[in-house]
């Protein structure tokens, strides 16, 4: 079993040489640092169960030694514990407020240090564990939900078996964009899985109507454009999910243009949720490339001309420009996933 490893940072050999040999003789594994610019490094190679830190140090002190240490991620939970000769108020407040969670006065009565050391230990043992178990509850959590939208995923594939690989294109399509324009992982991650459900409404549109074997009439548009709400109805009814809710977003708002022209609510620019806006945009280019009963293939090239200058069918003023500009830069990119995730013959 490996002990639990204590660093120390002082910068007299002195009080190290007391706090190594007392923290030995209780099982402890001690690592010393004599400034606090080498306390960070030491932390950050090996990770310790707590830290003890002077204040008076050349250099960085204490104070600034620990707003460093907290600047790091993977230290920013260890606790570290203030030893010091300094014992008034103003530097105790200092320690606090500089991420210490607590302050033992030099020189200290041994007892009352192991006692504390022990006790923080503990609670960083305890906060650790519940941790993990959050993180794997949180795990199994978001795997459900994943895998309920895979699920829907492919009863929306069934339902409408003319798209084909259109839905997982959506979810690559979507990351790349989501990835250009630098937004955080948790949302890069849940478009991922969210912008394949942008069509699950069509579960609710009659079969004369889906299927049908050329140009809808008015009132068949109508009916084909309910598919939006229905989308969004069905998956906000999954809970308080915000994987889901992302994926209600999508399907409610994927046809709502920048400009206010789409439907079903003419939402303008930023009143549309950010996940539609960019999911809208990958639908249409992965549309035009696709063949249709109405239509044929367009070239990767077409495509480009009908989303950057725009024609009676698109026009660029119904994208986010961001978005638009996101993929003008990936294009190409768009067009490997294209070919590359094609529908079989």
């Amino acid at each position: 079993m490996s002990k639990t490893t204590i660093l120390a940072i002082d910068d007299t050999a002195e009080n190290l040489g007391v706090l190594e040999n007392l923290l030995e003789a209780e099982g402890y594994e001690v690592l010393v640092a004599i400034n606090g610019e080498m306390g960070l490094e030491i932390a950050k190679a090996n990770q310790p169960s707590i830290i003890l830190l002077d204040i008076m140090m050349p250099g960085w002190d204490g104070f600034e030694t620990a707003k460093q240490i907290k600047k790091i991620s993977s230290l920013a939970d260890i606790p570290i514990l203030f030893l010091s000769a300094l014992d008034d108020v103003e530097s105790k407040i200092h320690a606090f407020d500089s991420g210490g969670v607590d302050y033992v006065s030099k020189p200290f009565q041994v007892p009352e240090l192991l006692a504390r050391v022990k006790n923080h230990l503990e609670l960083f043992q305890l906060k650790t564990n519940l941790q993990r178990e959050v993180d794997k509850k949180t795990f199994e959590i978001r795997s459900s939900y994943e895998e309920v939208i895979r699920i829907l995923s492919l009863a929306s594939e069934y339902r409408d078996y003319e798209t084909g690989m259109h839905n997982s294109r959506l979810g690559v399509y979507a990351t790349l964009i989501a990835r250009e324009l630098e937004c955080n992982k948790e949302f890069t991650n849940m478009i991922q899985h969210a912008a394949p459900l942008h069509d699950v409404g069509k579960i609710g549109i009659p079969d004369k109507i889906l299927h049908k074997p050329g140009r809808l009439e008015i009132e068949e548009i109508e009916k084909m454009k309910e598919h939006a709400t229905i989308g969004g109805q069905i998956l906000r009814s999954g809970g308080h999910s915000p994987l889901l809710a992302m994926a209600a977003d999508i399907a409610t708002g994927h046809h709502e243009k920048y400009d206010g022209t789409g439907y079903p609510n003419q939402l303008v620019g930023k009143e549309i949720p950010f996940a539609a806006r960019i999911t809208s945009l990958c639908d249409v280019y992965d549309a035009l490339r696709s063949v249709r009963p109405y239509k044929k293939s367009f070239s990767h090239e077409k495509t480009m001309s009908l989303l950057m200058d725009g024609d009676t069918r698109t026009k660029p003023c119904h994208f986010d420009p961001d978005v638009l500009n996101a993929f003008n830069k990936l294009n190409q990119e768009f067009n490997d996933i294209f070919i590359g995730l094609s529908d079989l013959d």
